[in-house]
């Protein structure tokens, strides 16, 4: 998908493409039309988000984590403890790109605690969950209306050289895929 130069660009934090705000680095314009999306997200799917807007807190992340729900029957379950868990569609929206993926994600939530599970390779396009696959065309339908591209496991799976090394806490070194390029976490 990407070649040793994109690889190259995308590891050190640069964007791949040339249009739209991508191509200007123009940060304030790619979080603008993210946080467009998740918002029209939200409306037409009768979803709540939890979206990681800030890096997870510390750190760099070359994505935004945008997760969503509902809490009813489907989705949501009881967890040890009383913390209540939920299933949803995470969506993977690029800051270097106009690229998204979809995964399946847990996320749960009491009164003094909280987890969530990270994306890696292996979660994407599994929606294992009834509810959560029924709402993926329509999510698909809005990234697309927005020019942003739904990628598939088969599109991001090639290795990439060993001499290359993703700034990652997502994957193992030596495990890199083209997946780690485009969507990694450094803490």
């Amino acid at each position: 998908m990407f070649t040793p130069e994109q690889v190259r660009d995308l590891v050190e934090g640069r964007p791949v493409v040339d249009d739209f705000a991508y191509g200007r680095s123009d940060e304030a314009a790619v979080r603008a039309l993210h946080r467009t999306v998740c918002r029209e997200v939200e409306r037409r799917t009768g979803t709540r988000s939890r979206i990681a807007w800030d890096h997870y807190g510390s750190g760099y992340a070359s994505f935004v984590d945008a997760w969503f729900f509902r809490d009813e029957p489907g989705w949501a379950g009881r967890k040890a403890g009383g913390d209540r868990s939920w299933q949803g569609l995470t969506v993977l929206l690029s800051r270097l790109s106009p690229y998204v993926v979809f995964l399946e994600g847990n996320r749960s939530w009491g009164e003094r605690t909280g987890s969530a599970d990270m994306p890696t390779f292996a979660g994407v396009d599994r929606l294992t969950t009834p509810a959560v696959a029924e709402i993926a065309p329509q999510v698909q339908a809005v990234v697309e209306r927005h020019g942003l591209v739904r990628l598939h496991a088969s599109d991001l799976g090639t290795p990439l050289a060993p001499d290359v090394q993703v700034p990652t806490l997502l994957s193992d070194p030596g495990s890199y895929r083209e997946f780690d390029a485009l969507f990694h976490w450094e803490d």
